[in-house]
């Protein structure tokens, strides 16, 4: 564990935690996208 937060941390845990949302966005749009699909083909 970190006991003194330096600069760098702070930076590196912010892009990981930006990294994380847009990953979690992308994986929730093509589950969206996904869902459309199906429903605009009814054969599907």
């Amino acid at each position: 564990m970190i006991e003194w937060w330096t600069p760098q941390d702070v930076y590196e845990l912010e892009a990981r935690c930006a990294r994380f949302r847009i990953a979690k966005l992308a994986l929730d749009r093509g589950a969206e996208e996904t869902d459309r699909e199906d429903e605009a083909d009814p054969a599907a």
